[in-house]
């Protein structure tokens, strides 16, 4: 079963209980490509984890462009629309490739949140390893050049260069697709890429 393998191999819990407790009120889901999981300003009342697929977080500014600001990928790997999931999402999140998920009732998750130190650690190295990543992006679009964030997302981010459009990468690293492009063909030019 997908949903034991995930708590107790995956996010390594080992409270038989728990571990029942959660396979019993998880609901595995399906989203298609182009589907939303989360709407920007919407309450969500579930906490999702990835089984298989690509999915990204994007947002709209003020003149109305698309700008993605996180990528999410990997099996088990937790996927919300905000750092606190008790609260509005802040951003879209989008499946990039056809998605299978397991989404959890966020009431039940906050009372495990207060009652089991299993889960209250887990919680807070899932908040942990955002604020890194989040702190890793900015970091690297305000120290790097245009080429230099593009080796840091091929470095932080391997072979999803080959998964996700050139469009959404160049999003993510604050540039326009002809910049990326640019970039790439040079990259592939002097054997860097």
């Amino acid at each position: 079963m997908q949903a034991m393998e995930l708590f107790r191999d995956i996010l390594g819990l080992t409270d038989e209980d728990l571990i029942q407790n959660l396979v019993a009120m998880a609901t595995p889901i399906a989203l298609k490509k182009g589907e939303l999981l989360y709407r920007e300003g919407e309450q969500s009342d579930k906490i999702t984890f990835l089984f298989q697929g690509l999915l990204r977080g994007y947002f709209l500014d003020t003149n109305g462009r698309d700008i993605t600001d996180c990528f999410v990928f990997g099996y088990g790997a937790p996927v919300t629309g905000s750092i606190d999931p008790r609260e509005p999402a802040v951003v879209n999140v989008e499946a990039l490739t056809d998605c299978s998920l397991l989404q959890l009732p966020m009431a039940n998750m906050m009372e495990l949140v207060e009652t089991h130190a299993q889960i209250c650690r887990l919680y807070t190295h899932f908040l942990l390893q955002s604020l890194k990543r989040h702190w890793a992006v900015k970091s690297a679009m305000y120290q790097y050049d245009a080429t230099q964030r593009y080796q840091w997302f091929l470095r932080s981010y391997p072979g999803l260069h080959q998964q996700v459009s050139g469009k959404h990468i160049a999003s993510f690293l604050g540039m326009t697709q002809v910049t990326l492009s640019r970039l790439r063909r040079a990259l592939r030019e002097t054997g860097q890429l």
